[in-house]
């Protein structure tokens, strides 16, 4: 519960923002915006405090509207670069940011694998780079170990991939890179540009269309033709 929550009235803020109506990142203006703050005194001279923003910004390119919410924590203090603590926020965008930009053909992959996918997206979408970049490697993960690729580490079970014949020379480097980029986000907060991660998420496609969503493609083509020929027989033997 808020201790205070209160309107700001000098409201001179942009943004950049991704526009689900653009489907891009445009300049927002923030249009209205309340903030609510929380103090708690755990005795003996230690205490937190927080807070929230509540935000509505409008997109300078098109009029569409998002909410959004950034909040903080005085225990959830982190460094920058020069050693100096800082208190890093938590933001949410709603409705969720999308983009046509990178999108997966998920009609048949697992529905763990889906949510996983989901998330790298909100990420991706707005903006948090570092977080986008370990759930790509994250969702790498995820394939080699959901199709059955040995190995104890995770290169080498991208190189049994490679053993497998799912991918070639080039596309087994491409996920070498995923991998070691999504560890130096994990360990040293080095998060892959905007252009890496879409480059990645093309590769990643590549792979749910040929590991999972062409397979069941061509099971329900002949599933249904099957149907097809089996029921023309039967109309055809009742007929004589």
């Amino acid at each position: 519960m808020f201790d205070s929550f209160k309107r700001n009235e000098d409201l001179k803020g942009r943004k950049k923002l991704q526009c689900n109506s653009c489907k891009r990142q445009t300049i927002h203006m923030l249009e209205a915006q309340c903030v609510g703050r929380w103090q708690d005194d755990f005795g003996r001279g230690h205490s937190a405090d927080g807070g929230t923003e509540f935000s509505l910004y409008r997109c300078g390119a098109c009029d569409e509207v998002c909410f959004e919410t950034s909040s903080w924590c005085s225990e959830e203090y982190d460094h920058d670069e020069d050693g100096n603590m800082y208190l890093p926020r938590t933001e949410a965008q709603y409705p969720p940011p999308s983009s046509a930009d990178f999108a997966f053909d998920t009609d048949f992959t697992p529905h763990d694998l889906n949510e996983l996918i989901d998330e790298m997206l909100y990420a991706l979408a707005g903006s948090k780079l570092r977080l986008a970049t370990v759930a790509l490697r994250m969702v790498v993960e995820f394939i080699v170990t959901d199709t059955k690729c040995s190995g104890r580490t995770l290169k080498k079970k991208i190189d049994d991939l490679y053993a497998k014949g799912h991918v070639d020379e080039t596309q087994l480097a491409l996920l070498h890179k995923i991998r070691e980029k999504g560890n130096a986000g994990a360990h040293e907060r080095i998060a892959m540009s905007r252009n890496e991660m879409v480059a990645g998420i093309g590769i990643i496609n590549l792979l749910l269309e040929k590991l999972y969503n062409s397979p069941k493609r061509q099971e329900e083509v002949i599933r249904k033709a099957n149907q097809a020929f089996q029921k023309d027989s039967e109309d055809k033997a009742a007929v004589d």
